[in-house]
């Protein structure tokens, strides 16, 4: 038996990409989980997706830097489920631009789905770890989040805070039982960034990881025997 079997998930930006993939992954270890995303029809196919793939789905479509909407959809998740002992911060947002001609919206778009989300999902879904005993928060930074990149500005600062962010949160709740990790991972093919997809399967002197892959890393994490912990993980395309 899976040691995912029974326990109950919410991931962000679970329409498509990473968090598409991780939640069929988690699925498949027998995990029910909590689908979190701003466009209700995304997150109704990766439903399905769970279902198919054994899991209980729950839908929750929210803005993850709308506070009010981020209680109430933990409540949703933990009556529905009994509890949460996983969450897995994948919603993102990248805006393309050079710093002199990016608008204070576009800014602030950036850091309230990447930053303030993370916030806001850790801090609500603490109080159900607590009470679990355990639990396991992961958040998806991104190599932009260790080296600033040209036009991607807001992005990249949004990763760098995260990084900092995730290692206060790790000392601060490890005495519970809840173990906090950050991947950072390379470029990962996904519709992200102005480059459309088709358009990235074609560049054949690049390296890209499939969301499949950053899944695959992440359920690898919370497979870890409990006096294990892994607070930062690296991944690359080979």
């Amino acid at each position: 038996m899976s040691q995912l079997q029974g326990k109950v998930a919410l991931v962000t930006g679970a329409g498509s990409g990473v968090g598409r993939a991780v939640s069929v992954a988690l699925a498949r270890e027998g995990a029910a989980v909590g689908l979190m995303g701003r466009r209700l029809g995304p997150l109704e196919q990766c439903a399905h997706l769970v279902r198919e793939a054994g899991g209980q789905a729950v839908v929750l479509p929210a803005d993850v830097s709308d506070e009010h909407a981020v209680v109430a959809m933990l409540e949703q998740l933990a009556e529905s489920c009994g509890g949460i002992d996983i969450l897995i911060n994948s919603a993102g947002v990248g805006i393309y631009g050079p710093v002199e001609s990016y608008t204070l919206d576009d800014w602030r778009l950036t850091i309230d789905t990447n930053l303030t989300g993370v916030f806001l999902c850790s801090r609500y879904v603490l109080p159900y770890m607590r009470e679990r005993g355990s639990g396991c928060i992961i958040t998806l930074s991104s190599g932009a989040g260790r080296k600033g990149v040209a036009n991607l500005g807001a992005y990249a600062a949004s990763k760098f805070a995260v990084i900092g962010f995730m290692e206060s949160l790790a000392e601060e709740v490890g005495q519970y039982g809840i173990k906090c990790s950050t991947i950072i991972p390379g470029s990962v093919l996904t519709d992200f960034g102005p480059e459309a997809l088709a358009d990235k399967r074609l560049q054949t002197d690049r390296k890209f990881l499939e969301p499949d892959d950053v899944a695959e890393a992440i359920v690898n994490l919370l497979r870890q025997p409990g006096k294990a912990w892994t607070q930062e993980l690296h991944l690359w395309p080979f």
